[in-house]
């Protein structure tokens, strides 16, 4: 007879023979457990959807100079090639970067006033699916007659992926009023979330030739006089930064802060949400903590009494020829018993309230997201730590049980 799987099997016996205080038991673990599930569901679903929305969203990576002043090429380009920089485009003065009046020649709707953001290969706010977009047509935009407009720009205009639009940009030279009109198409619409003003993502080369106009020089590439092109390096007024991830926005703003660049950016709504997980984290832990301890505990408690009532049994198993090691067990197999059977308990209340949740905040939620949400990972450790702490609790009732003599258990006091 092997002694291990011996008094395994008898305490398995035990436990299932006194099956409505192992009951009481589990459910206790249940009641505990559960609760503790659904609340890091929802601590974990919480700040991770917040996380994800803050890291998705383009304009909370967004690094963006306050005011105009002149960068050159060089600055731009040595900023660009830093590793926490994932776009960095430059821009013309903020009085240049918009369309004096655009109109839809199909629809006849028009916009007063449009505003022009520069763009290129790798802007974030061209990462995002767009709402629609003309599949001969690559996205972002090409040369001097081709946009990307916003949600609501379109919408004012009628405009849809592949419409032409009249644009026309003006200005004042020698005494005289001037205006250039030519035909530009909408090659994309972006979605409502990723821009929320009337605006088109445009070529840098399109803003560039539309400040050049303003300023009375000659556009050759559209026909349009002027005074002789710049044959100097150009400078540019401001720029449009996108860090490469929101954890790296506090450190560029301050760098670009020590170099006299006074810019806008949103570490503060990025600090709240990892203020947030840190104070969930907190809250989390105590609750946890609390109730883990009162539970293991009561377990302990319980064991213990049970092995103080079984005291003539264990002595007689004790007689036989049962080695020390083999009363420890005894209380430690129905200690993992309960825990395995109780976690199990709680994973299956903790599911349908889960999947509840998520309905509930549907609306509120985009796809993919969830408010109450658990990895495999957490619910392994979840186990770990209750078969870990059920255990241990056990070993106080272990080493009394140890202790037993034969002699002493078989006596009738």
């Amino acid at each position: 007879m092997r002694p291990t799987a011996e008094i395994l099997r008898l305490a398995y016996r035990d436990f299932a023979h006194e099956r409505r205080i192992s009951l009481c038991f589990v459910l206790a673990l249940m009641a505990v457990l559960a609760p503790l599930l659904i609340l890091f569901g929802l601590k974990f679903g919480l700040v991770d959807t917040l996380a994800q929305r803050l890291v998705q969203a383009p304009a909370n990576r967004l690094v963006q100079p306050v005011g105009s002043r002149e960068y050159s090429q060089a600055w731009l380009e040595q900023l660009a090639a830093r590793p926490d920089v994932a776009f960095l485009i430059p821009s013309t003065r903020r009085i240049a970067a918009s369309l004096g009046r655009v109109l839809n020649p199909a629809s006849g709707q028009e916009l007063r006033v449009l505003s022009m953001i520069p763009t290129g290969p790798g802007d974030p706010l061209l990462a995002a699916d767009l709402v629609a977009t003309d599949a001969a047509v690559a996205p972002v935009p090409q040369g001097l007659t081709e946009l990307v407009l916003s949600a609501s720009a379109a919408r004012k205009l009628g405009a849809r992926p592949g419409t032409t639009l009249v644009a026309r940009v003006e200005r004042r030279r020698g005494g005289r009023d001037e205006q250039a009109l030519w035909e530009v198409r909408v090659v994309a619409v972006l979605p409502a979330a990723a821009l929320d003003e009337d605006a088109a993502l445009v070529p840098l080369e399109l803003l560039v030739a539309t400040e050049d106009y303003r300023d009375g020089l000659a556009v050759p590439a559209l026909g349009w006089e002027g005074a002789a092109p710049r044959a100097a390096a150009r400078g540019f007024a401001r720029f449009r930064l996108y860090a490469a991830s929101i954890y790296d926005v506090a450190g560029l703003a301050a760098d670009l802060a020590a170099e006299g660049v006074e810019v806008r950016t949103q570490v503060v709504e990025i600090a709240a949400m990892q203020a947030l997980d840190r104070n969930l984290s907190r809250v989390f832990w105590l609750i946890a903590l609390i109730g883990s301890l009162g539970f293991l505990a009561s377990l302990a408690a319980n064991l213990l009494a049970n092995v103080e009532r079984k005291r003539r049994e264990l002595a007689v198993v004790r007689l036989i020829g049962f080695p020390t090691r083999s009363l420890v067990l005894f209380p430690v197999t129905q200690a993992v018993l309960v825990a395995l059977l109780g976690a199990a308990a709680a994973l299956l209340v903790y599911l349908p309230v889960a999947t509840a949740l998520n309905t509930w905040f549907a609306d509120s939620l985009q796809p993919g997201e969830s408010i109450c949400r658990l990895l495999p990972i957490h619910v392994l450790t979840a186990f770990a730590a209750t078969l870990f702490g059920a255990a241990a609790a056990a070993a106080w009732a272990g080493w009394q049980a140890a202790r037993i003599e034969p002699a002493e258990g078989l006596r009738d006091v």
